[in-house]
């Protein structure tokens, strides 16, 4: 399927035929993916359905795309004016009370649009009034609708042609340029400047006739007669004779050099990209012009105006008014469901999480209570570990220091880091010399002799001592 944003499709129902031109328009080129036509049997809405019914039935392509409904120029009245204002909203309010005085319909039922040919610097406008009959296009709409089709946009072919010729390379200048479309048993003159329409006209012509050319030839002088009174512009410099092939074949270069200006005869598909497909009968190009069709499909450009009736306007911006709530609508639940289930799941993880850490922190307590136990055992044996080795290490350094004439009769080590000496030596000096080794100790310090005396043992002298010193911390 194509991208509905590159297909245009442009339906023309005449007297006669229904017309259809599709395009996919590519990145570098344009072309035409399907161009049929389909004869009309009446003017009835149900005549029609069913001939807008078989013309589609034969298109592959479903996808319509923008959809363009196109109104004949004949079928339209067209009037010049001049306008006192150059604000667009102002023009359109001016436009509205012109178009009923142009022609003999009540206001209510005619659908009006205007197309700006120039803004003066005095602040008028010159406008060209497009006034159509709303029954012919409720008819038209009706009969799509029953297709179940809806137009985006209802312009006439003058508006076409308009894009048609801008195709074409040889006329980019902003000299005027006359288009004149032959169809079938009618055709259409349309004056361009500047890429827009600022005359047409429309008239009937019957090919069978011998005096084809001379009034061909008469109604474009008589058109141009009318345009030159009623705007007031020079002529053309160069006109363009297209449409459909079996008409164009009356277009010989005697004719063409009949007129004033510079005339040529162009193909109605010059410049535009076939695409071979079933979709395209060329054998319909022989009978019809699908110019103003092919123009229209072969630009993305809006048109100047649109001719869909108000009230249906009205009535599709209100349903793109609540589409666009709905969408809005929707998108606000998916934002909200979207936060409240991330909302969810956040409490959901953090649940989870915090339960993985109670059912952690569980199991954790139960080995921290028992390393605690351990720990509490470990600081107990630590301290009496380390109290049992400090009087070991001071029991060994009072035996290091201790002389041969020393004798210990009792050590007491007490809390307070006091440590308490008794016993013997052979002499009293002797005593003196173990209380100044057990000064200089590096363990021991304020060591005191408290009390000692001598005594005869066995014919041997003995001294007795008791002696108190403290521990380095």
């Amino acid at each position: 399927m194509k991208s509905k944003s590159r297909i245009i499709t442009c339906l023309s129902i005449t007297d006669k035929v229904i017309k259809l031109a599709q395009s996919c328009l590519g990145r570098s080129n344009l072309e035409i993916s399907a161009a049929r036509s389909v004869p009309l049997p009446g003017k009835s809405e149900e005549e029609i359905a069913k001939g807008i019914n078989l013309l589609f039935s034969a298109v592959r392509q479903k996808d319509l795309g923008r959809f363009i409904l196109m109104i004949p120029r004949q079928m339209a009245a067209l009037h010049y004016a001049r306008l006192p204002s150059t604000h667009p909203e102002e023009l359109f309010q001016m436009a509205r009370l012109q178009a009923p005085k142009q022609i003999p319909y009540d206001p209510k039922e005619i659908i009006f649009s205007y197309q700006v040919i120039r803004s003066n610097p005095d602040g008028y406008s010159d406008v060209i009034l497009i006034i159509i009959h709303q029954d012919i296009v409720r008819k038209y709409l009706a009969a799509l609708e029953r297709n179940k089709i809806e137009p985006d946009e209802v312009i006439i072919d003058s508006q076409g042609i308009c894009r048609w010729l801008q195709l074409q390379q040889e006329f980019k200048a902003d000299g005027g340029v006359m288009v004149v479309d032959l169809d079938l048993e009618y055709a259409r003159l349309d004056i361009i400047l500047s890429g827009i329409f600022i005359y047409s006209r429309a008239f009937p012509l019957c090919p069978v006739s011998p005096d084809y050319k001379r009034r061909l030839s008469e109604e474009i002088n008589r058109s141009l007669f009318a345009y030159q009174n009623e705007t007031g512009a020079v002529k053309p410099k160069n006109a363009i004779f297209t449409g459909s092939s079996e008409y164009l074949e009356h277009i010989d270069d005697d004719f063409l050099n009949s007129f004033p200006f510079k005339s040529v005869k162009y193909q109605q598909n010059k410049a535009i990209q076939l695409k071979s497909s079933g979709a395209i009968k060329l054998e319909d190009f022989q009978k019809t012009s699908f110019a103003s069709l092919m123009g229209a499909v072969c630009s993305q450009k809006k048109p100047l105006f649109n001719l869909l009736p108000e009230d249906v306007l009205a009535e599709r911006g209100k349903a793109e008014y609540k589409r666009e709530i709905r969408k809005i609508t929707v998108f606000l639940i998916l934002i909200i469901s979207t936060i409240a289930y991330t909302m969810y799941m956040d409490i959901r993880m953090r649940k989870n999480a915090a339960f993985r850490l109670n059912k952690e922190l569980s199991r954790l307590s139960e080995d921290v209570g028992r390393i605690e136990k351990m720990a509490k055992k470990i600081t107990y044996v630590n301290s009496q570990s380390g109290q049992s080795i400090s009087s070991l290490d001071v029991f060994s350094e009072v035996f290091r220091v201790a002389q041969e004439e020393v004798s210990l009769v009792s050590f007491s080590y007490n809390i307070n880091k006091s440590l308490v000496l008794k016993g013997r030596a052979k002499s009293l000096s002797g005593v003196f010399n173990f209380v100044s080794v057990l000064e200089k100790s590096p363990i021991f310090k304020e060591a005191q002799l408290r009390h000692s005396f001598e005594r005869k043992v066995q014919g041997e002298s003995l001294a007795d001592f008791d002696i108190i010193c403290q521990l380095e911390e």
